[in-house]
């Protein structure tokens, strides 16, 4: 593990101590940095990439200062602590991994020697010490262990299902004519003349919208095509289509172009003739896998969630702490338990101008150590999703109908983000509503709130400070529903999504190599056995020890566990800890709206939690296979209850509860 990974797990259970009531004092708030970056994480040379310059495009604005933030606001002591805890679990698996990967033996298949690299001597079944829970629990349990191990992209079945309950969900979409030519795909390709058949399966699918695509060519791509790759370091964007089996109802990955920024580059199939043993068909899918992990590491997770929220956190503190908005205030009330503590993890990711300790996305931290961009290419991940980002489209249901997820062919597949994810949707619209009615009267009463108006205006100032439109203040109720429903969730359920699934997703490295290890093949017939294992970090090397050691210590960091008593709410045994959160007063309409939340969570068939169990039982009934049921399957990461969420592996908080990690 790298010095600089033990900075960030360091900055994890460190609490800054506020100087809130100080600064209140002086009207010193909490306020927008419109490029948090120094000139040395900014500028960048040819001592580390093929070009030098200085980043200079848009990226989502940060905070100026986390000792601004009131307490209250940042993470608790009980948080500090299960970090704390969390960290010891961590170095336990680390002094495992130290002790008993090295010297092993592998033998087999290539997919057969991947699988041993990533689980002979790797995984700790022991406790770690100082564990305090009462009986002591191991860190891995031995059976998820096999859960963990034995589902891998090597067989096609779970590479599609891991793009649909994986930690990166928010790829996939349909492969419409007018975006994906698919004769012109092929003819350019270098081997498209013998691909005929090929063309014939993916029209015909397309014509019967039942052709998918992972398209990582505009995100990722961006940083290939602009050289932010660091010296030594690789990186490609693949194009990767699925067809919809129409017998078994499954997606299936028929072809993969790895190099995806180069349209004359060879196309990958699972039937080629040249490659005998599958091992380039292999190589490919850890291809699409690695591009997946970049644009869920700076963009699905950071980016879409953690940045956004913080957005309209810091507006809300700047215009509570300057008079304009008060504390009090209804739609504060109900954001509050949501924007809280995502200034705590966002300063370990970007520190504030005079921090002694700098975030991951700084020079030489964690991502300029480990990640194929280091932390400039990373910038321009960022910068690709943000360009054109704008808040409405990112709602959930506009996300799954402008990628035609929604219905069709795929709403016979199991996507358990989009079936559990409706779920939350629709309770928290309905929450939403009855908080903005009980408040609001008309169209006209929101937007002579006066401190409501404050705060949007605000965030809207930071979304569009380059003057391009990524939000619109609120000006009826419907648009203030919209708003609040979108951040909620935001908060919870997206977070939820691509945070929690990151350990049961990409501690099994192959799943999502951070790093691979040699560059992209140019055929399937250049493609050997010690290709592709020379593709990969090997676990017998220091080099490639330490990249293993960082992947899983980063996910296990971002999975530490929470209590009921440190979410929104999330009590199944009465609503007095929602309550708690979201302090009305005692027999408001307000009030009753919490209660009619927790209750369309608990209680009856139609609550949350019956009606994810019930999705959950029907996919896993569907399991017929000899190993344990896939995690892309089970999907238990947004069910209301901690349990079975967490466990001796920890998979982090429930749904409903603020940003964490």
């Amino acid at each position: 593990m790298t010095l600089q990974l033990k900075t960030f797990l360091n900055a994890l259970v460190t609490p800054v101590k506020s100087k809130f009531e100080t600064a209140k004092k002086a009207k010193q708030a909490p306020d927008f940095v419109f490029n948090g970056l120094t000139s040395k994480d900014l500028n960048y040379d040819k001592s580390n990439y093929p070009v030098e310059g200085t980043y200079n495009k848009t990226t989502p604005a940060w905070l100026n200062e986390i000792s601004l933030v009131p307490d209250d606001w940042q993470w608790s002591e009980y948080w500090a602590e299960n970090n704390v805890l969390r960290n010891a679990q961590i170095e336990a698996q680390q002094k495992y991994m130290a002790k008993n990967v090295p010297g092993q033996s592998y033998s087999g298949s290539t997919a057969e020697i991947i699988q041993q690299w990533y689980t002979k001597g790797m995984w700790n079944p022991d406790p770690a010490e100082g564990d305090k829970r009462n009986p002591p629990l191991p860190i891995f349990d031995p059976e998820k262990i096999k859960r963990l191990t034995e589902n891998w992209i090597n067989d096609d079945a779970e590479f599609a299902r891991q793009r649909l309950g994986g930690s990166n969900p928010n790829v996939i979409k349909l492969a419409k004519a007018a975006e994906y030519n698919i004769a012109n795909w092929i003819s350019k390709a270098s081997n498209g003349s013998n691909l005929s058949n090929l063309q014939t399966t993916l029209t015909s699918a397309q014509k019967n919208n039942t052709l998918f695509v992972c398209d990582y060519t505009q995100v990722v791509g961006s940083a290939v095509t602009q050289q932010f790759v660091v010296n030594k370091r690789f990186l490609e964007a693949p194009i990767c289509y699925f067809i919809v089996d129409s017998e078994s109802k499954n997606l299936k990955p028929v072809a993969i172009q790895i190099k995806g920024t180069d349209p004359t580059s060879y196309i990958f199939t699972p039937e080629d003739s040249n490659d005998k043993d599958g091992d380039a068909w292999l190589l490919a899918k850890l291809w699409v896998a690695n591009a997946d992990a970049q644009w869920w590491f700076s963009g699905s997770h950071l980016m879409n969630c953690h940045s956004i929220v913080m957005l309209f956190g810091i507006a809300a503190l700047n215009q509570i702490i300057s008079g304009n908005l008060s504390e009090d205030h209804p739609m504060v009330i109900l954001a509050k338990p949501f924007l809280t503590q995502v200034f705590s993890i966002n300063n370990a990711v970007i520190s504030a101008p005079g921090s002694e300790e700098k975030g991951i996305y700084q020079k030489d931290q964690f991502c300029d150590l480990v990640l194929p961009t280091g932390r400039v290419g990373l910038y321009q991940i960022i910068n690709s999703l943000y360009e054109d980002y704008h808040f409405d489209n990112n709602a959930f249901p506009t996300q799954m109908s402008n990628r035609c997820l929604d219905s069709g062919a795929i709403g016979d597949v199991f996507f358990p983000y989009r079936d559990d994810g409706k779920v939350w949707w629709d309770a928290i619209t309905s929450f939403v509503s009855n908080i903005v009615n009980a408040t609001y009267t008309s169209d006209t009463d929101v937007t002579n709130d006066k401190g409501l108006m404050a705060w949007m205006n605000a965030t809207q100032a930071a979304f569009n400070h380059d003057n391009k439109t990524r939000f619109n203040t609120p000006e009826t109720k419907a648009d203030l529903m919209a708003v609040f429903t979108n951040l909620l969730y935001t908060c919870s359920a997206k977070h939820t999504s691509v945070n929690d699934a990151m350990l049961p997703g990409w501690a099994f490295t192959a799943n999502g190599p951070f790093v691979m290890t040699a560059a992209a093949p140019k055929d399937a017939a250049s493609v050997s056995q010690e290709t592709v294992l020379s593709s990969l970090p090997n676990p017998q090397t220091d080099a490639g020890f330490t990249i293993i050691q960082n992947q899983i210590t980063f996910v296990m960091a971002g999975t530490a566990v929470v209590d009921e008593e440190e979410t929104a709410g999330m009590s199944q045994e009465s609503d007095e800890v929602m309550l708690k959160y979201h302090p009305y007063k005692d027999g408001s309409p307000q009030q009753q709206a919490v209660k009619d939340f927790w209750n369309a969570i608990w209680t009856g068939d139609g609550s949350v939690k019956a009606r994810i169990m019930e999705n959950q039982s029907v996919r896993i009934n569907s399991w017929s296979g000899s190993s344990p049921v896939p995690y892309s399957l089970s999907y238990y990461y947004l069910s209301a209850f901690l349990s079975p969420c967490v466990g001796p592996e920890y998979l982090n908080s429930s749904t409903m509860t603020s940003i964490q990690i």
